[in-house]
């Protein structure tokens, strides 16, 4: 149901909505029902006075009683030009049907021309006696009028370049079809003004009255079998072109048309003379005309404020998504900021030891073996020293554990204030034993380096009642430094240095003990 009345209000807004073809399934159009109801109708009225020449039935002949009658060639073109509009609508672009239609329209055009010619020449070459050559009715000769000859030519050439696979081509079917529809248009207008009919001693005079009205009815059949290009194609959008297009045109001729017809009537009904009567017809015209420009420009005006409306909607939508694409950058931003704080907090977590805050055995054995290679690629020194604190155990029984977790923070904190330098590196070895990688350092730099972190851990004055060292906590250890030229790795480093720390143990605690350089 709503889709119902959302289909009704486009067809209220677009009265030609429909032409454009109307949604998949909706069938035939209404320009389809009309372009092949105007070709059925010719067609059927050109074979009908064909008939009427085989039969010989006056009625047939003239289609309506008291007309002349339409001449074989006449009847034959628009039976031909009826038969190929109808296949032109039914058929694709390469269907055979199409190919045929291309056949009769070549011979719509042929026929004319050769009307024309004989027109040109004065000759009569007889092509309606070829047309029903062997028949037993007497014909007269029937030439063409070159009005009617014309209009045929160019019907000809329309169904030749109709539903053209080329746009420039399909076009020009719309563009020369005009003449006929002119022209008959103009024939239509004389005879109901009064203007004389045709008679055989006057072949230049208008169209008879049922030759303008099938030319009137094929030319719309054409235009309206092409809904997707041209005139029609304008007709049928739904921009400010088609608006003007199907308020003016559909308005302006028939309002000129009945105001000059009630003119001419008033005038034989002596009413009035002819100066007044053409007089008011300018003036009657003018404000028609006007009219009709003001109510094209209220509906252009409502098209350029929906317009306007819509545009309003589409900026307003647009700065609605800028601004939420904003806030989904910055969102996007600050997650980026708290998962790259949240990553260094967890690479700082996975480096460090989480009670002294140092680096850890893992930070520690991975920074010693890349110093150790940049030492062998350069041929550079590197330094360690190892340490623990004296008697740690004997603390930690005596004074718990949180003492001696108090203890190795401070014992941690003390050998951090010592290393100086950024590539200096402090860690927990395991333990109560710490370590202290020296990178470009020779054994005696390396040495008060030590000294200096015995010292610093001295001068906290942590009572340590249950150390054979003395009354305060302190540390042990060895001083081990190397320049690498051989294949060999961090064991032997961390192995030296640990001897010396055991050797500073058994001299009696509180020291540091290095040795001598030596090459690997």
């Amino acid at each position: 149901m709503i889709r119902w009345f959302r289909q009704a209000r486009a067809r209220r807004l677009n009265p030609l909505a429909s032409l454009a073809g109307g949604g998949a399934g909706a069938g035939f159009s209404i320009a389809d029902k009309l372009a092949r109801a105007g070709a059925l109708s010719v067609g059927a009225l050109g074979a009908a006075v064909m008939a009427g020449w085989f039969l010989d039935i006056g009625a047939l002949k003239s289609l309506l009683p008291g007309l002349a009658a339409m001449k074989v060639n006449t009847g034959c073109s628009f039976a031909a030009a009826g038969v190929a509009l109808w296949l032109l609508q039914a058929g694709s672009p390469r269907a055979q049907t199409l190919q045929l239609a291309r056949v009769l329209g070549v011979f719509v055009a042929m026929l004319a021309a050769a009307a024309l010619a004989e027109g040109v020449f004065g000759l009569y070459l007889g092509i309606d006696r070829l047309i029903l050559s062997g028949g037993t009715v007497h014909l007269a000769p029937a030439r063409m009028s070159p009005a009617m000859a014309l209009c045929f030519l160019c019907s000809g050439l329309a169904l030749l370049t109709l539903k053209a696979r080329e746009d420039r081509l399909a076009v020009c079917s719309q563009w020369v079809v005009l003449a006929p529809l002119a022209i008959s248009a103009a024939a239509l207008v004389g005879i109901a003004y009064g203007v004389p009919l045709p008679t055989a001693s006057n072949r230049f005079a208008p169209l008879a009255p049922q030759v303008a009205v099938l030319f009137f009815m094929f030319s719309l059949s054409v235009l309206a079998t092409d809904r997707t290009r041209g005139f029609t194609g304008i007709a049928a959008s739904d921009t400010a072109g088609g608006a003007v297009y199907r308020r003016l045109l559909g308005v302006v001729p028939l309002v000129l048309f009945a105001l000059g017809w009630a003119h001419v009537k008033a005038v034989d009904a002596g009413m009035f003379g002819y100066r007044f009567a053409f007089a008011s017809t300018v003036a009657a015209g003018i404000a028609a005309c006007a009219i009709a420009v003001a109510w094209a420009a209220l509906a252009l005006h409502r098209t350029d404020l929906v317009r306007k409306a819509a545009m309003a909607q589409i900026r307003a939508l647009n700065e609605r998504l800028d601004k939420q694409e904003e806030e989904r950058k910055r969102q996007l931003a600050q997650s980026m900021a708290e998962l790259s704080a949240a990553n260094k907090q967890l690479e700082k977590l996975s480096q460090h030891d989480g009670l002294t805050g140092v680096a850890n055995r893992a930070y520690f054995d991975k920074y010693l073996e890349s110093q150790i290679a940049i030492a062998r690629r350069h041929n550079r020194s590197v330094a360690l020293v190892l340490c623990d604190v004296d008697a740690f155990k004997a603390y930690n029984d005596h004074y718990g554990h949180q003492a001696g977790d108090d203890c190795l923070k401070q014992v941690a904190l003390a050998l951090q204030s010592c290393s100086k330098r950024t590539a200096d590196v402090v860690a927990r070895y395991g333990g109560e034993e710490f370590a202290i990688i020296l990178p470009e350092t020779e054994v005696r730099g390396a040495t008060r380096v030590a000294e200096a972190a015995r010292q610093a851990v001295a001068q906290l004055k942590l009572r340590h009642e249950y150390s054979p060292a003395g009354p305060h906590v302190s540390i042990s250890g060895g001083v081990a430094a190397t320049v690498w030229q051989g294949e060999t790795t961090a064991k032997l480093l961390v192995a030296a240095a640990d001897k010396l720390l055991y050797e500073a143990k058994h001299l009696g605690r509180n020291r540091m003990i290095a040795a001598r350089p030596a090459a690997a």
